[in-house]
């Protein structure tokens, strides 16, 4: 039993300073969300009306995502870029007359609406502490939303949408924590506040698993909140939920 422990404590040790050394990373990720979240859209002068995206709108609340991530590592600094092309839709029966980018959809009526977020991440990040598979760093990123809102009247026959591109630089911390038996744990959360225009927190935890060489099985939680106050257009949103990937370093 003793050898065994003692052949799994260095086969650990060979792969966290595999880690440590990659140069590149590439991850897929599935992210299982769950969204909340309101809007208010004016238009052509006409005020918009505050509307719950879930409730009022019908877009689907739990789905899921695809989502990448590739870094490129130099010694403790590290090149980041992230990819989550979120995207939602649903019908629904309206209980309330609004108004939408300057067309008026009234009650009763049935419409179809669409929500479609990429979010783009692209990021540096010095490691402060970086030794023996664990790490305790800063980011500095550009968070990139490139924003569609669509509502079609089924009943009327009439659509209103919306576009939005959305950069917002935002600062952060993350960490990890390599554990006996191949496993680590990690987090980061990042973000900014500008005031009353706009703030967006992203924040996850997760752990991995290392069962061969290069390969690792990644699963966590993340969340992302996201608000924004810009020209005749308004958001929040709630994004969260439990994510499952693979990871490949080299």
């Amino acid at each position: 039993m003793k050898k065994l422990l003692m052949a799994i404590a260095v086969f650990s040790v060979v792969f966290i300073s595999r880690d440590a050394s990659a140069l590149l990373s590439v991850e897929g990720r599935y992210w299982f969300t769950g969204l909340s979240g309101t809007a208010n859209i004016s238009g052509s002068g006409i005020p918009g009306t505050g509307v719950d995206l879930v409730k009022d709108l019908g877009l689907q609340s739990n789905t899921g995502f695809p989502e990448v991530r590739v870094g490129f590592n130099i010694g403790s600094n590290r090149i980041r870029y992230d990819f989550v092309p979120l995207k939602w839709g649903g019908t629904s029966t309206l209980s309330q007359t609004f108004n939408f980018n300057g067309q008026t959809f009234s009650a009763s009526d049935r419409t179809s609406s669409e929500l479609r977020a990429n979010y783009h991440r692209l990021g540096f990040e010095h490691d402060f502490i970086d030794a023996a598979g664990e790490r305790l760093g800063a980011i500095i990123e550009v968070k990139y939303f490139d924003m569609k809102a669509a509502v079609t009247d089924l009943t009327r026959g009439m659509e209103a949408s919306k576009t939005l591109a959305l950069p917002i630089p935002s600062v952060g911390v993350t960490g990890r924590v390599a554990l006996p038996f191949l496993f680590g744990v990690d987090g980061e959360v990042s973000g900014i506040s500008l005031g009353s225009a706009a703030y967006v927190i992203d924040g996850e935890a997760g752990m991995d698993f290392k069962p061969i060489p290069y390969f690792s099985l990644t699963g966590g939680y993340r969340a992302l909140v996201l608000h924004f106050d810009h020209n005749d257009s308004k958001a929040n949103m709630t994004v969260k939920g439990p994510f499952a990937g693979l990871k490949a370093e080299f």
